[in-house]
């Protein structure tokens, strides 16, 4: 009965050359989208997408509005000198969605400005389905906005389990699709304890500004520890010139990379991470690589969020178990001192490296899904073009 649905809906989704708008505008909501109009497209090639996205993305969509270099800023208070070029942007995409008559709606991650887009589109009277994927993390902060999600949304694709029930008490269709984690390989050679560390600067040029210079004083540190150290840098296209410039002077092997494959083949021969606060940690913790997490947020930023903000943590690992078992320094927080002492724990203190991997195998078993999350959201989106 289910292959003959999907055929029938099949028939129907060729025959009307269906349109998708797709909105991601961070680069994981970035290797989302990608990953799932690759699913769509295995089961129906003649969908077209357009919308925003980044590198990946592009490839793939017919007309791209905006790219993620137009979404670089990060933070309420920072947020707040980009205010009127976002509302610019939402009123022209809103324009763009209503004009065209899409079929679907989907928007990925980014509540701060996909939120008030499709707000926009509903004023638009755009009556086909909306679907939103990740979260937005109201069991962090601003609770509120689940009901508010339920007001505009169709259906709501999560990451974890435990973020369901936050909405279907509002009335929202919410359903598990897992984390992109699920695909990644472990790095069965961690316990060679090998001598490259990688450098995970963030994907914003804000991030790369920020913390820039407590990569610097780790490159400094291993540079006086082993000169053989090899640092590998994995990044993005558009974010690549800063950082050979920035690393021009260092005297380590450097390796530098945006490709997909080069990027696997480096994280196989880490054994240690520096990692700024965000998915890339996640996905570290699945490699089986030790790591150390960095963030910074605008002081004023981080002041309204500390009267609003309900978990002690910033890695989503660290929040489930409430226990600081990847260790991170952030905000006020991060200094010189707090730095350079966390950072010479990472590379030098393997028994706590070793129980950090022990701790977060056990609880990835856990939040892992059976089947794989990018297969079980296209067959959502699927069912919403019916």
């Amino acid at each position: 009965m289910i292959i003959i649905y999907f055929y029938q809906l099949l028939i129907k989704l060729i025959k009307n050359n269906l349109k998708i708008f797709i909105s991601a505008t961070e680069q994981s909501g970035d290797n989302i989208g990608y990953n799932l109009i690759k699913e769509i497209i295995k089961k129906n090639n003649q969908i077209i997408f357009e919308g925003v996205g980044g590198e990946k993305m592009s490839s793939y969509l017919n007309r791209q509005f905006f790219s993620l270099n137009d979404f670089n800023t990060m933070g309420i208070f920072e947020v707040l000198f980009s205010i009127r070029k976002f509302i610019k942007m939402i009123k022209y995409l809103a324009n763009i969605i209503k004009n065209n008559n899409y079929d679907l709606v989907i928007t990925i991650d980014s509540p701060d400005f996909n939120y008030p887009l499709v707000k926009e589109i509903k004023k638009n009277n755009y009556n086909n389905n909306i679907i939103h994927i990740v979260a937005p993390t109201v069991w962090a902060w601003r609770e509120y906005r689940a009901k508010n999600f339920a007001k505009i949304y169709n259906e709501l694709l999560v990451l974890f389990e435990f973020e369901i029930k936050y909405f279907v008490k509002h009335g929202l269709k919410t359903n598990l699709i897992g984390h992109p984690i699920y695909y990644i390989e472990k790095n069965k050679n961690y316990f060679k304890k090998n001598k490259n560390i990688a450098f995970l600067p963030g994907s914003r040029l804000s991030e790369l500004d920020k913390l820039f210079p407590y990569f610097q004083n780790a490159y400094e540190y291993l540079l006086n520890l082993n000169p053989n150290t090899t640092i590998f840098i994995p990044t993005l296209e558009h974010l690549k010139p800063k950082i050979i410039k920035l690393t021009k002077n260092w005297k380590l092997k450097i390796i530098i990379s945006t490709s997909s494959l080069e990027i696997e083949k480096n994280y196989s021969n880490c054994s240690k991470a520096l990692v700024c606060s965000g998915t890339a940690s996640l996905e570290i913790a699945k490699r089986n690589i030790p790591q150390l997490i960095i963030y910074k947020l605008h002081f004023f930023t981080e002041l309204i969020a500390k009267n609003f903000i309900k978990v002690k943590y910033a890695n989503i690992l660290n929040i489930l178990e409430n226990e600081l078992i990847i260790p991170e320094i952030t905000n006020s927080n991060l200094n010189k001192i707090s730095f350079e002492k966390g950072f010479k724990k990472l590379i030098n203190d393997n028994k706590s490296n070793d129980e950090q991997i022990n701790k977060i195998n056990k609880i990835l078993k856990n939040i892992e899904t059976k089947n794989p999350p990018f297969y079980a959201a296209a067959i959502r989106i699927l069912a919403n073009l019916n």
